[in-house]
Parts: C-alpha cells; sequence; structure tokens
C-alpha cells in the first residue's frame, strides 16, 4: 500500500511540474542579472561613442584647416624654405595651433610643403599633417 502511494504522489509531483507557469526565484535572479550586465555594456559603449563623434569632430575640424592653411601657402609666389608655426585668428578655433615647413628636396627646383594643425585632447597633443610637393 505504501508503494503505491509513493508512486502516485510521484506522479502527481512530476504533473505539477508540467503544468507550472510560474518562474522559480533562482531564473528570476539569474534573467535579472543578465539584464543588469547588457544594461551596464550598453551605456558604456553609448559614452564611448559620444567621446569618439566628439574626436571625429575635432579631427574633420583640423582637416579643414590644414587644408585651407595649405592652400594659402602653395598660392603665395614664391616658397621659401623657412618653418613657421601660429594660432589660428578666430574664436571659434582658439583650441587649435598650425606648423608650417617648406624645405630643399634632393631635386633641386622641387620644395617640400608640410603643414600640421595641432590640439589637446585630453593629457595627449593630437595633430592633422598634410605633406605635398611642389615646383616652383
Amino acid at each position: 500500500m505504501q508503494g503505491s502511494r509513493v508512486r502516485g504522489l510521484g506522479s502527481r509531483l512530476t504533473k505539477m511540474k508540467r503544468d507550472r507557469k510560474a518562474f522559480t526565484l533562482l531564473e528570476v535572479v539569474i534573467a535579472v542579472s543578465i539584464l543588469a550586465f547588457v544594461l551596464v555594456s550598453l551605456l558604456g559603449l553609448n559614452s564611448r561613442s559620444v567621446q569618439d563623434v566628439a574626436l571625429a569632430e575635432r579631427i574633420t575640424t583640423a582637416t579643414l584647416l590644414a587644408q585651407r592653411l595649405m592652400v594659402e601657402t602653395l598660392s603665395a609666389t614664391s616658397l621659401t624654405p623657412n618653418e613657421d608655426e601660429g594660432e589660428f585668428e578666430e574664436k571659434a578655433y582658439a583650441d587649435y595651433t598650425w606648423k608650417k615647413t617648406i624645405s630643399l628636396t634632393p631635386l633641386n627646383p622641387i620644395k617640400e610643403v608640410r603643414v600640421a594643425v595641432l590640439w589637446k585632447e585630453g593629457k595627449r597633443e593630437e595633430k592633422v599633417e598634410l605633406l605635398t610637393y611642389e615646383k616652383k
């Protein structure tokens, strides 16, 4: 008689497990932990992407300033070898400085023109540099 009761209890427990529609506490804790980990990771990615966009904007600005300086240099009537540096006059570009180098090459009439735009990005100094060769 006892054997039949144990068998009957076992089949009822199996049926209850199949009919169960709720989650255990352990399943809920694991799901919440995974969700928290994913959310923290996404917030970190968002913060990094904002920094990347700001850096890309500064690089683009520096590239356009370097291109403008290169065009001004190449449109001069003569290119005498020299080194020069300075700041941009516009207030919007107060964080940027420039360096310009015109030097001779082994091929006598050809000169190397190098223009760099520099700025501080946190503790490090960043720069965009353009280089061309001109016969004048």
